[in-house]
């Protein structure tokens, strides 16, 4: 099988020093390495935000996204952000791509808890130079057992195999490595390096490299074992669940992924943190049974999904008018109206101003995408129907996933 192409022009993923250029204003993107954010990083980015138009977004990776930025906020930007340990190297800022399970070893099927590693792969990352050189798109992944933290096909995991064991998977598929835990943040940053060496120019990915995994895996020293490949469990569904340990966690979803500014500081006085997840949700960990039902009502008020029968779960958008260009249909507010007729069991669908199809999730079973003839309205079974109108989008979505009875409808 060949490596799929390498990927045209330069890297330009933003970050917080190097911020893109939307319609808006500028836009910083906050990595956050395993999704935790503790209060004093919440109060930081809310703050952050306040240099802006007040927008937070989450990002299918885990990370966080300010909008609307003024021109020449970057180096307040980076104090405010710093300050709260959000930078802790400016070299690496773009490269700090860690994904992991939001319960962190707290699931049912969880082996062992992740903290740990996330933090020691995190410290390497920042105290290697030649580690600055990844690509921004470059993903790393640390997975408890449960399935949660492969989300996306990372380009180094950890996954667990054993009670203080990690096995590595290169983009994906598992190798015959396996090390405790102690040893498993330096395996991955050793592959991160294997890579590096490898490299092309314009290869940001693992499987861009010629050769692929199996290339990356043979300068390691180990073998590949696609048998063994490992899948991505289903996405938390908001409310509470027991963890392994007795206590509770409760995942709120947040509609299309965009938090007004004060509603992190609102977090914050939680005084225990959350942990973001690439489903765009926020979760809140070991909570005692006597607490669940404040920490719910708390995250409802401000305007987040605590519930499993909402018509927002799966359903996504790009930015849409007003912040990009390119957009012509302001999406954002076609996916209100469709939340109102969708139920929980509908299948994951997203809405895109341009061909783009900016933040669309791999496999979303029902997309509508402004082209120049239209909306197109791709149903799950493949089929493409053209509509004129938000509205009539909107019938033909309905109609390729029927509102459950009691839905409002239209």
């Amino acid at each position: 099988m060949h490596a799929p192409a390498a990927r045209p022009g330069s890297d330009r993923c933003p970050g917080v020093l190097r911020l893109h250029p939307a319609q808006d204003g500028a836009l910083a993107r906050v990595r956050v390495p395993g999704g935790i954010l503790s209060p004093a990083h919440l109060r930081a980015v809310d703050a952050a935000a306040g240099l802006g138009s007040g927008l937070v977004e989450l990002t299918s990776r885990a990370n966080l996204q300010v909008r609307g930025l003024r021109a020449g906020c970057g180096d307040e930007l980076a104090r405010l952000l710093a300050g709260s340990g959000l930078l802790p190297s400016m070299a690496h800022e773009r490269v700090r791509n860690v994904l992991a399970s939001p319960l962190a070893g707290r699931h049912p099927r969880a082996l062992l808890h992740t903290d740990p590693v996330v933090a020691d792969l995190d410290r390497g990352l920042c105290r290697d130079p030649f580690l600055a050189n990844l690509p921004g798109r470059f993903l790393f992944a640390i997975d408890d057992g449960s399935g949660l933290a492969f989300a996306h096909h990372a380009d180094v995991s950890l996954a667990a195999a054993g009670r203080n064991a990690f096995r590595l998977l290169l983009a994906g598929t598992p190798t015959s490595d396996i090390v405790s835990a102690e040893e498993a943040a330096a395996l991955a940053l050793d592959a991160a390096r294997g890579f590096l060496r490898l490299r092309g120019e314009r290869v940001w990915r693992v499987r861009e490299l010629g050769g692929g995994r199996r290339v990356l895996a043979r300068a390691l020293g180990t073998r590949l074992e696609p048998a063994a490949v490992r899948h991505a469990a289903a996405p938390l569904a908001p409310g509470r669940r027991r963890q392994r340990d007795g206590r509770f966690s409760v995942t709120a979803l947040v509609p299309l992924g965009r938090l007004e500014r004060g509603v992190l500081s609102e977090l914050a006085q939680l005084g225990v943190g959350v942990r973001i997840s690439p489903w765009r949700t926020l979760t809140v960990l070991d909570l005692p049974s006597a607490r669940v039902a404040a920490v719910e009502a708390g995250l409802a008020q401000l305007g987040l999904i605590v519930v499993a029968g909402s018509g927002w779960i799966g359903l996504s958008a790009c930015a849409g008018l007003g912040a990009c260009a390119k957009a012509r249909v302001d999406v954002r507010a076609a996916a209100a109206l469709r939340a109102e007729a969708r139920g929980p069991e509908a299948p994951p669908e997203h809405w895109s101003a341009c061909e783009r199809c900016c933040g669309e999730p791999a496999g979303v079973a029902l997309s509508v995408t402004a082209a120049d003839d239209g909306l197109r309205v791709r149903s799950p079974d493949g089929a493409v129907r053209v509509a004129t109108t938000v509205d009539a989008a909107i019938d033909a979505a309905l109609a390729a996933a029927p509102a459950p009875a009691g839905a409002s409808g239209r």
